[in-house]
């Protein structure tokens, strides 16, 4: 399908966006020092997809002539696997926000459960209601464009992350024993106040099932 047939799609769709399938944008925000947060986005379809629904130009942190996301810095290690190459960004209308590139390269989900994540660094610190997300293009097939919704603002912890380094790796199992050799709560895993082989098989499932 050519871009012109996906911007005809988006034209055609936009008058019933409410009655169509869309996304739903979260995000957690750390405080990670110097002025910095990191944000961790969390990107699924609302409840009704069905194959073939796909969108593009994905934009996040949509301001008034300028991005919510100050001085956004996207971690090219975390960008979503399969859509996009890299991060970019739109300026000069109410649609500034940042986005990805190539813009008109689309996510089609492979089920309603797929969740896209990528993660970076701001100086803002955005409150729920604050960080707007939306898409310009859409497939034929249900998908709708989304316009200026708000994304949701969560806490995010991912258990077997002992070393908070966003990443799992040997490192975790070893901050893993050094808590367990110590008795600290955090490797009671299975929550019954002892330390046994237990919690190591909880912990080595938790890894293997990663994070989000």
């Amino acid at each position: 399908m050519t871009t012109q047939t996906h911007t005809l799609a988006a034209v055609l769709l936009s008058a019933t966006a409410a009655l169509g399938q869309g996304l739903e944008l979260e995000y957690a925000v750390s405080d990670i020092g110097g002025g910095r947060y990191e944000y961790r986005f969390f990107l699924s379809p609302d409840e009704g997809w069905e194959p073939g629904m796909g969108w593009a130009f994905l934009v996040y942190g949509i301001g008034d002539m300028r991005p919510t996301l100050t001085d956004w810095i996207g971690d090219p290690d975390s960008l979503p696997v399969g859509p996009w190459d890299d991060y970019s960004a739109s300026a000069g209308s109410d649609w500034s926000a940042y986005s990805f590139w190539p813009v008109t390269t689309y996510w089609s989900p492979a089920s309603g459960d797929e969740i896209l994540t990528w993660k970076g660094t701001s100086e803002a610190d955005l409150e729920q209601g604050e960080l707007l997300f939306g898409t310009r293009f859409v497939t034929i097939g249900g998908a709708a464009p989304i316009d200026r919704q708000v994304a949701d603002r969560i806490e995010y912890s991912c258990t077997p992350d002992l070393d908070g380094d966003g990443t799992l790796s040997v490192f975790d199992f070893l901050a893993f024993i050094n808590l367990f050799n110590a008795q600290d709560p955090r490797a009671d895993l299975d929550g019954d106040g002892d330390f046994t082989v237990f919690d190591f098989i909880a912990f080595q499932t938790a890894f293997d099932a990663g994070c989000p």
